[in-house]
């Protein structure tokens, strides 16, 4: 990854850490999002006949790695994850003791071939606005887990090639990018209901699934791609 963009990052994030924002667990609509995204995390793991039990995962972009300690709790086997952020990682570790994590750039793993069963990023790749980058951060993805899975959950574009999250600027991955940085999946299907959307209806479950009955109104796309060794 070039300075440039990695000084970029680095400062987006550390702007967005200081600033209030929706993403705590005393919200209903943080909530209601975090549950949709779990759910389909499992159904599409299963669909895809992805197993988790003692498999050993990398998550890219893990910050202080939330979803990397579930997956551990779903059955996951030895648990690493890299992030750009220093004291993310270092809240981290301090939370998940039993994660392996460290600081790293997504476009240089510093992992061998095929180390890993399945490689995860969830929203890291959507925050890299330079288009090379991104695609050297998802082929490093594909090379250390060969013989394995790649697992994506990020942005959808809703025909915006560039929104905002909490004030982070970001590149929304619609399913051409996502073949173009990991070719054909084994799966793709949208999924978890906006954020926005989850904020209103937060304390209303049965209008939430109502709503997210309604693929439009999901926000994200999940993909899952097997990896050759």
């Amino acid at each position: 990854m070039t300075e440039a963009e990695l000084d970029r990052a680095r400062a987006a994030y550390r702007a967005r850490a200081g600033e209030e924002h929706p993403y705590h667990w005393q919200n209903p609509g943080y909530v209601l999002f975090m549950q949709n995204v779990e759910r389909a995390l499992l159904r599409a793991l299963a669909a895809a006949g992805v197993p988790l039990a003692g498999a050993r995962v990398l998550d890219v972009g893990c910050g202080t790695g939330y979803y990397l300690h579930r997956l551990r709790d779903y059955g996951a086997g030895e648990c690493h994850g890299i992030d750009l952020l220093e004291e993310r990682v270092a809240a981290g570790r301090e939370r998940y003791p039993a994660l392996e994590l460290q600081v790293g750039n997504a476009a240089e793993l510093p992992f061998a071939d095929g180390e890993f069963d399945l490689v995860t990023q969830f929203t890291c790749l959507s925050s890299i606005l330079d288009d090379d980058v991104r695609l050297a951060a998802a082929q490093e993805m594909r090379r250390v887990g060969a013989g394995g899975a790649v697992l994506s959950f990020d942005l959808r574009d809703h025909g915006l090639p560039r929104r905002t999250r909490g004030g982070l600027a970001t590149a929304a991955l619609d399913a051409r990018e996502l073949r173009r940085l990991f070719g054909e999946p084994a799966l793709l299907r949208r999924t978890a209901l906006r954020f926005e959307l989850a904020q209103l209806v937060g304390r209303h479950s049965a209008l939430a699934a109502a709503l997210n009955a309604f693929p439009p109104l999901r926000g994200h796309l999940l993909g899952l791609w097997r990896t050759p060794a």
